[in-house]
């Protein structure tokens, strides 16, 4: 039998998120266990473009606290736009900056910030987007059409990178352990000349997957070689975002899951609590030119059923314009970052600070989970942390 890969597994592998031990000591036959636990969320602000002020906040689920941090100039500069977590470290893409910050999880100081355009070119390191992680190389999309390598070790940039796509944004780890997969999704900017770019990191060739019902794919999920692909559709002339949705591709098949979805959220879904077996994907629907309230949907990947899902419990907090979803691989709670509305016009506004929310997975709201975040809330990442038990 193959031994599949799980893009959020892979996240929980550099993370630590399922570490377990069990010992023996020989002096006093006690037994210890060693137990991972999510410790806080960060939400990573966009900032207003061209203004220098992208953020980062974190909250902290022990004291309840919020920090914004990393605010504008000596900071995360223009347009922060993704990060990804492994063990003690943060990396985060400085989109318009054209730079990779290193981050110290413990105080979310710089350690490294590393120049994309200065390491990989001036056209191949334009604008990077998104990021992942396999093993010990960080992976990153770049609008000048490729996939940069960043050693997570020494922080040094690979001389090794791969040519894809029309404007690059998610990217994930499938394929199974003997020959893993770096799927790319090519948005083309919604042009209509999308793909998904297949990359062997054993043999290092790369191919393309097209299909007429991939138009604008923006984040994409690996179960194996199946695909889980968030697609922002396209505009009609009044810029009405339309056919955005979840669609799976098996095999040279694409199917829609969820009909309307313009963000997404990946959980686990574990077999008697321990075994990955699949993943929950939530998502919600706010497509721009939306006049009405934003919806929410799931999709378990291993039952194969899709359900809605209602927020409640919220009176006060109520998330008016869904900007970023995600979902805790640990407790399940899903958070959910909204941009604020502007009091003078009734509309959403693009310059005041955001908030974010914790929900059970059932919709219900989490008491005193609610917490300001910067201008323009756009990715949401967890921090974790070991607890070492004897008895």
């Amino acid at each position: 039998m193959k031994k599949y890969l799980f893009s959020l597994m892979m996240l929980a592998m550099g993370s630590a998120l399922v570490t377990s031990c069990i010992s023996d000591d020989d002096n006093n036959k006690k037994n210890s266990e060693t137990i991972t636990y999510t410790s806080g969320v960060y939400v990573i602000n966009n900032g207003t473009w061209n203004q220098n002020n992208g953020s980062l906040t974190y909250f902290d689920y022990e004291t309840l606290k919020t920090q914004q941090l990393l605010n504008g100039a000596g900071g995360l500069g223009d347009t922060p736009n993704d990060a990804y977590t492994k063990g003690d470290t943060i990396f985060v893409v400085g989109s318009t900056d054209n730079m990779i910050f290193v981050l110290n999880k413990k105080d979310f100081s710089i350690i490294k910030a590393i120049s994309t355009t200065g390491t990989m070119g001036e056209k191949e390191g334009y604008n990077p987007r998104h990021i992942t992680c396999y093993g010990n190389n960080i992976y990153f999309t770049t609008y000048g059409g490729y996939v940069g390598i960043l050693d997570a070790k020494t922080l040094e940039m690979s001389q090794i990178k791969y040519q894809v796509g029309s404007a690059p944004e998610g990217l994930t780890v499938g394929g199974t352990n003997s020959e893993p997969i770096l799927y790319v999704a090519n948005s083309d900017y919604g042009y209509g000349n999308a793909s998904i770019s297949k990359i062997n990191l054993s043999s290092g060739t790369v191919e393309e997957i097209k299909n007429e019902k991939i138009q604008n794919p923006q984040e994409i999920v690996a179960y194996g070689d199946i695909l889980y692909i968030l697609d922002w559709g396209h505009y009609d002339e009044s810029w009405n975002q339309i056919d955005a949705g979840l669609y799976c591709y098996n095999n040279g098949v694409v199917t829609n899951l969820i009909e309307n979805a313009t963000g997404l959220g990946v959980g686990l879904v574990y077999l008697n609590g321990t075994t990955i077996v699949g993943y929950n994907l939530v998502t919600f629907n706010d497509p721009y030119g939306n006049t009405s309230k934003p919806t929410y949907s799931m999709f378990n990947t291993y039952t194969g059923t899709r359900t809605n899902l209602t927020l409640t419990g919220d009176q006060g907090y109520e998330i008016f314009s869904p900007a970023a979803i995600a979902v805790d691989p640990i407790r399940g709670y899903i958070t959910i970052a909204s941009r604020s509305m502007d009091p003078e016009t009734g509309y959403t506004s693009y310059t005041l600070p955001g908030y974010a929310n914790m929900y059970t997975s059932s919709g219900e709201y989490i008491k005193n989970s609610h917490f300001e975040t910067g201008i323009e809330p756009h990715m949401i990442g967890f921090t974790f942390d070991k607890q070492t038990y004897t008895y």
